[in-house]
C-alpha cells in the first residue's frame, strides 16, 4: 500500500511530530523511507558568504544545521528498523517536496500541521497550486492532538 514514504523533516515540533508518525506507519508497513529537509532559499549560509568574499568562515550556517537534523532523523529511523535515506535541499518548500515526491515515485507524503498566522495553511500558498495539487499519492498531515 505505502511502499515509499517521504517525511518531510525541519526540526520544528510539528516536524518532529509528523517524523514520530510517518516512522511508526513505516515500521508497521514496512516502508521505505526518504527524509526530506528543505533549506528555505531565504536563509543565508555564512560560509557561502564568506567564500563569496574570499574568506574562512567556521560559523554553522542553516544548511548544515539542516543536514544534521536530517542525518539524526535518519539515523533515529534506522535504530528503530525503518530502511530510510535523507535528502537535503534548497528552495521553495512546495516545489522541492513536489519534485522529490515525484522522482523517488512516492506513495506517501508525511508532514506537520504549520498554520499560517494570517490564516491559511502554507502548503496551499497564494494562486498557486496546493501539494495535493502537485502530487499523484496520499498526503498525511500530522496534526497536534487538540488542536484543529
Amino acid at each position: 500500500m505505502f511502499k515509499r514514504v517521504l517525511l518531510c523533516y525541519d526540526g520544528s515540533e510539528a516536524g518532529r511530530r509528523a517524523l514520530r508518525r510517518g516512522a511508526d506507519l513505516a515500521i508497521l508497513l514496512e516502508s521505505k523511507v526518504f527524509v526530506l529537509s528543505v533549506v528555505p532559499p531565504e536563509e543565508l549560509d555564512p560560509n557561502l558568504i564568506a567564500s563569496a568574499a574570499g574568506h574562512a568562515c567556521v560559523a554553522e550556517g542553516k544548511s548544515t544545521h539542516y543536514r544534521r537534523l536530517m542525518d539524526e532523523s535518519v539515523e533515529w529511523l534506522q535504530s528503530r528498523g525503518v530502511s530510510a535515506e535523507g535528502f537535503l535541499t534548497s528552495g521553495n518548500t512546495l516545489d522541492e517536496i513536489s519534485h522529490h515526491a515525484k522522482r523517488l515515485e512516492i506513495d506517501l507524503i508525511v508532514l506537520g500541521h504549520y498554520p499560517q498566522p494570517a490564516g491559511g495553511l502554507w502548503w496551499t500558498r497564494g494562486s498557486r497550486s496546493t501539494l495535493a495539487e502537485r502530487v499523484n499519492c496520499c498526503i498525511l498531515m500530522a496534526i497536534e492532538p487538540g488542536k484543529t
